[in-house]
Parts: C-alpha cells; sequence; structure tokens
C-alpha cells in the first residue's frame, strides 16, 4: 500500500519542479503578463494605442480634404493675386513724355505798356484795369501763328476766337491780334494773316496800325549786402509750419533781422506753410522795387517757391500775380528754368533776394489796401504737386515730395523803400 503512494508522490513532485522552473528560466514575448489585467486586445490595442474605430477615427478628426485644403488656404488667385498686389503698371509705370515748350513762351511788356504772360496754353493780357485770358488751342510755329479761344470771363468778345500773328525780328517779338472775334476757331484760322513780308510792314499793317512790340521781361535778384536795402523785417506773426517739417527748423526768429545766406539761418515753412512778417517802419512805394524776399537754396535751380503777400492792416492781405511757365512736374531733387518763373519767392539762390514791386499792385482798387504803407508780408508755401494754380490757373511745380524740411525756407525780407519817419 505505501508504495503507490510513494510513486504518486514522487509523479507530483516533479511535475512542480518542471513548472516552477520554467517560469523562472524562460523569457516571454511582451514586458509584463498582460493576459488578465491589461488585455491588448481591449485597452491598448498595438495597432494604434488609441482605437482608430472608436475614440479619434481619421476621418473625423484630422480629414486631409478639410484641414488644409490647396485650393481655400491659400488659392493663388485670392490671396496674393499678382495682378493687385504688386501690379506692373504701378510699379514700373513709364514716366510720361515732358512737355516741349514752344518758342513764344515768356512774360513781356509791350510799347503800350500792356503786360503779356504767354505760357504753353494760355495767353494773359493784363493793363488798363483790365485783364483778359487767351487759352490757345493752336501753335504754328511754321508760320507764327497762334489761335486760341477767348476766355468767357473776358470783358471784350467773350467767348470768341482769335488769331495772333507773331513776327521775330532782329531779335525782337512783334504781334499782331489779326481776328478778336471769330465765331469758331475755323473761321480765326481761316482770318488772312495781317502782312509782313518786310520789317516796313510792321509799321501799319495790322489792320492799318502798327504791329507791337514785346518786351521780354525776367524777375530780378539782389545780393544781400547791398546797400539799396535800408531796413529787415523787425517781428513775425502767425507762423503755421505745413507737413514734412521737423521740429528743428521751426525757427521763426531766425527770419529776423539780415539775411544770413546759409543753408540753416532760417525757417522752414513745411509743406503749404506760412509765416506772416511785420515791419516797425511801413515799406513804401517807390521807384523800382521795393522789398526782398530771402531763400536759402545752395543748388542752383533748387528752389521751393513760395506766394507773396502784402497787407497794410494786417488783416487784409493782396498776392502779387504769379506766373509758373513750366509744364513738367519737378522730382523731390529736381531743378526748375528760372525764367519760367515770375511774382514767386523764390528763382535765386542763398544770398539773393527775390525783388517785388508795390507799383504791380497799384491798380487793385480797395481801401483797404494802401501800398504806401505795407505793415505786413505774407509768405505762403507752394505744395509742389502741381495742385496749386497760379494768377493764369497753370499749375505750379516744385520739388515734391520733400520731407524733414519740406516747403519754402525763408531767411529774411529786406526793405528797399521805406515810409518815412
Amino acid at each position: 500500500m505505501k508504495k503507490p503512494i510513494f510513486v504518486l508522490m514522487l509523479v507530483l513532485a516533479l511535475a512542480f519542479f518542471v513548472s516552477c522552473g520554467s517560469s523562472n528560466n524562460e523569457e516571454p514575448d511582451s514586458d509584463a503578463v498582460t493576459t488578465d489585467e491589461e488585455p491588448v486586445t481591449d485597452e491598448e490595442p498595438a495597432t494604434d494605442g488609441e482605437p482608430v474605430t472608436d475614440e479619434e477615427p481619421v476621418t473625423d478628426e484630422e480629414p486631409v480634404t478639410d484641414e488644409e485644403p490647396v485650393t481655400d488656404e491659400e488659392p493663388v488667385t485670392d490671396e496674393e493675386p499678382v495682378t493687385d498686389e504688386e501690379p506692373a503698371t504701378d510699379d514700373d509705370q513709364e514716366e510720361p513724355e515732358p512737355v516741349i515748350l514752344h518758342p513764344y513762351v515768356g512774360k513781356y511788356h509791350d510799347d503800350w505798356q500792356m503786360r503779356h504772360v504767354i505760357s504753353q496754353d494760355k495767353w494773359y493780357q493784363s493793363g488798363y484795369g483790365d485783364a483778359s485770358i487767351f487759352e490757345i488751342t493752336q501753335v504754328d510755329t511754321e508760320n507764327n501763328v497762334i489761335i486760341a479761344h477767348n476766355a468767357g470771363t473776358n470783358q471784350w468778345n467773350a467767348g470768341l476766337w482769335s488769331k495772333f500773328d507773331i513776327v521775330i525780328y532782329e531779335e525782337n517779338t512783334y504781334y499782331c491780334q489779326t481776328a478778336f472775334n471769330a465765331e469758331s476757331e475755323a473761321a480765326a484760322v481761316n482770318v488772312p494773316s495781317a502782312a509782313h513780308e518786310n520789317p516796313t510792314d510792321l509799321t501799319n499793317s495790322c489792320g492799318g496800325s502798327p504791329w507791337s512790340m514785346l518786351f521780354k521781361e525776367f524777375d530780378q535778384s539782389i545780393d544781400k549786402e547791398d546797400a539799396k536795402i535800408v531796413a529787415w523785417a523787425t517781428g513775425y506773426e502767425n507762423y503755421i509750419p505745413g507737413g514734412n517739417v521737423d521740429e528743428e527748423w521751426q525757427t521763426p526768429d531766425k527770419a529776423l533781422g539780415a539775411a544770413v545766406g546759409d543753408s540753416y539761418d532760417i525757417v522752414c515753412l513745411g509743406s503749404g506753410g506760412e509765416i506772416t512778417m511785420t515791419f516797425s517802419t511801413p515799406i513804401t512805394n517807390g521807384d523800382g522795387a521795393d522789398f526782398a524776399v530771402f531763400e536759402n537754396s545752395a543748388i542752383d535751380g533748387f528752389w521751393e517757391l513760395a506766394k507773396v503777400s502784402v497787407s497794410s492792416d494786417g488783416e487784409h492781405f493782396f498776392t502779387f500775380d504769379n506766373f509758373y511757365l513750366g509744364a513738367n512736374p519737378v522730382g523731390a531733387y529736381g531743378t526748375h528754368d528760372w525764367q519760367l518763373i515770375h511774382g514767386l519767392a523764390t528763382q535765386f539762390m542763398q544770398g539773393k533776394g527775390t525783388l517785388f514791386d508795390l507799383d504791380e499792385l497799384k491798380t487793385i482798387d480797395d481801401d483797404d489796401l494802401d501800398i504806401d504803407a505795407i505793415t505786413h508780408v505774407k509768405i505762403t508755401d507752394i505744395i509742389g504737386d502741381g495742385s496749386v494754380l497760379d494768377t493764369m490757373g497753370n499749375k505750379i511745380y516744385d520739388p515734391y515730395p520733400t520731407t524733414g524740411s519740406a516747403g519754402f525756407d525763408l531767411d529774411a525780407i529786406g526793405v528797399i523803400n521805406q515810409a518815412a519817419l
């Protein structure tokens, strides 16, 4: 009876030994037994770690067609269209062809003491208290003829048409207004020109009268050291700086007293700015020019322009006629032809002042103006983009755009004719 029991016990012991040896020496494929506690198939399937089919399906979370569709996020035609952001017509726009002025452009007076200013498209005439503008439509330099429409504001023959014959003889210029009341442009063209086959014809062939001789004029300057200057501005009012002028140049006291003639002792008006200079002893209308305005240009032709107005009471101002005969814009570093500027300050180098004659205002019939007792001179900067017009309605250009010290730079105003104390 004991042997079978012993054998049975020996078999059980061997089975236990084999079982324990296997668990201690063999290495399973996984690091931990997961069949009961963390089954791979339920909690963290080996294929994803986050079940694709239940928690975050690829088709819902980050569909390729919704997140970054090429046609919606960066469409070439909507976000950065070449035609909108950098159109070739803006970046590479060609400069317009410069206007070539005809040979009659200039400022003149005739032997009847009439004043004439001829621009590219207008002929301005004034004298005896009347002013007329003729709007030029044709310039025939081969036959020396100008055809023009009489402006609707003219006192005589408004709205009709004129023809001017021109002769240049021995460097002198003569004209005859052959037609002044033609019904149309064509009718004016067809009016026969006045006879001028030889110089003697100029004496009586303009409708039985002599041709008018035109004497060309140019604005004049005066040196800051000239003994004709007897006084300088003593005060200022209403300094209103315009745009694009730094604070260091907003120094109106520097326009008081004598002109210095350098680039720094100035007050800058800025783009469209102004200042009114005052005088303890009034300026009066005497022989020739009566006062001069000094700017600070250090480069010949680089002039920033301004209109000049005067007052005898500090309230009512009267502006000198001004004429800009150029026809082309002036860039930021561009220059002028001084012969095309009249009645504007200034078209001369630093140390040289532009002259103004109060006699030019004597035809103004206004009790508020006394040209023998001018106490205020106002300087108003001209924005150089053509937005400001001259007396004839022509655009005025000067260097544009400029920054930092933009606009007219006033050095001083010198007095030539002064009222008696």
